[in-house]
């Protein structure tokens, strides 16, 4: 046993070496069947602790994960068994997994690394470069590396095969991995409770049949407009099922515009979670943008005013996460909802983003008639998402409490700015998020017309 593990640490060591460009020939690695079935154990078992890291707080074990690693150990000794037939090589069988298993331990400890500390960018001679395509770029060196050392004798046409054996092994990169459902070893509580508690997959003919229902329910059952009165509209798009606070949030801020801001009647939820499947439209592009169309033909398009409420995990290039497995959703960019806005022909338009990144919103968004808030500047991320969350920090502070009260939007929104703040700060926020605020020309105007007239409806005084 003391052999056999010190052999195991040598391969490890000489697999770093491959990794980070250190010279290594094949003679320096112990080549046998026991090797290669320890260095697949202890590849599944990093797998395992770099997919807790990257999982959000709470997950959940799953044993799906071993379906992953089969795979892809199958496809490795089969890519393995073409190739040594092809350069006629017997020895390439065996050499080629263990020394490449033996390599890539590296990558995996800085994918968790990368993860542990948020760095989605790393940074050389003062440029950022997304950290997960230069991990995608050393494993392919890697890979190649792995590749290049296996060979022997490496003469003939050394590069050459190579670099045949390296395109071969990186192909399930690009060609399978987008093909294959999540394999991960930790599954997110959200996606666990679907599974224990018998919440239909998105993708089951019982949801896939009644969602065209609820779609078409949700826009006829809105209210029209009424003369002479301004009216504002709502509609609340959480396209991301990973995490069960979206729909909370989404629900109460509902709830807040239906009792104090008249929008009863004159409301639509959009939301990708398990729970609501069967009771509420999912939170598409194409949804949106069809009810965006409804409410714009509905409404008095020089008077009336629509509130659209976005939440989700944002990105660095402003888009929202649409996340609902096994359906496969286009994400909703800022310079997309623009373009839904203007072709429904809403002109007054109240846009809140809830997200990180969500400051990106506001420039492509910005005209005369148009009030933007954000939970974020345009380079910071915003807080208070996780399993055991019961609503953003953001949303806690606009809806939850300064909405409840305050009947000017840009007085609540200074409210939940200061709000959270102070809440950032007692929690020792490093980087604080910075929630921004547009108003128009044209919407300072027209805001507290609106204001004055919900404030009336809701006293109960003549409109």
């Amino acid at each position: 046993m003391p052999l056999f593990l010190r052999d195991l640490g040598r391969n490890l060591a000489r697999g770093a070496r491959i990794a980070f460009g250190l010279p290594v020939a094949r003679l320096d690695f112990r080549i046998d069947v026991a090797q290669l079935l320890a260095l697949f154990i202890f590849s599944a078992l990093v797998a395992i602790g770099v997919d807790w890291v990257e999982r959000e707080p709470g997950a959940i074990f799953s044993l799906q994960g071993f379906v992953g690693e089969a795979f892809f150990g199958a496809l490795l000794m089969l890519f393995a068994a073409l190739l040594s037939k092809a350069f006629r090589q017997p020895g390439y069988l065996l050499a080629l997994p263990v020394i490449v298993l033996a390599s890539q331990w590296p990558l995996q400890v800085a994918r968790a690394l990368l993860a542990a500390t948020g760095g989605d960018e790393l940074s050389f001679l003062g440029a950022g470069f997304p950290g997960e395509w230069i991990i995608r770029f050393w494993t392919i060196f890697a890979l190649w590396r792995a590749a290049a050392v296996s060979l022997a004798p490496q003469r003939p046409y050394f590069w050459v095969r190579s670099l045949v054996a390296a395109a071969v092994l990186i192909s399930p990169m690009w060609l399978l991995s987008p093909l294959l459902p999540d394999t991960a070893w930790w599954m997110s509580p959200t996606d666990a409770e679907a599974r224990d508690t018998g919440y239909p997959s998105p993708a089951s003919e019982e949801v896939l049949a009644a969602q065209p229902r609820l779609l078409d329910e949700a826009l006829s059952d809105l209210e029209d407009q009424r003369p002479g009165v301004t009216d504002l509209y709502f509609v609340g798009f959480a396209p991301d099922a990973a995490e069960d606070v979206f729909r909370k949030d989404i629900v109460a801020a509902r709830e807040l515009f239906d009792q104090r801001f008249d929008t009863d009647g004159r409301s639509v939820s959009l939301i990708n979670n398990p729970r609501t499947a069967l009771d509420v439209p999912l939170a598409t592009v194409s949804n949106l943008r069809e009810t965006l169309n409804e409410i714009g033909a509905t409404i008095d398009r020089d008077d009336d005013v629509v509130l659209v409420f976005l939440e989700s995990h944002g990105d660095r290039d402003y888009r929202l996460a649409a996340d609902f497995p096994p359906l496969e959703l286009d994400e909703l960019s800022p310079q997309l909802l623009r373009e839904m806005l203007d072709g429904a022909g809403i002109k007054w338009r109240i846009v809140i983003v809830s997200a990180c990144y969500s400051g990106g919103y506001v420039e492509p968004l910005k005209d005369d008639h148009t009030l933007v808030m954000t939970a974020s500047s345009a380079n910071r991320t915003s807080f208070g998402c996780g399993t055991d969350s019961d609503a953003t920090f953001f949303a806690e502070a606009l809806f939850r409490q300064a909405l409840h009260f305050e009947d000017s939007f840009v007085k609540a929104f200074e409210q939940a700015r200061t709000s959270i703040a102070a809440r950032e700060k007692a929690e020792n926020v490093s980087l604080p998020s910075d929630p921004q605020l547009f108003v128009g020309a044209a919407m300072a105007t027209k805001l507290p017309q609106l204001e004055e007239t919900l404030r009336a409806r809701r006293s109960g005084g003549n409109i």
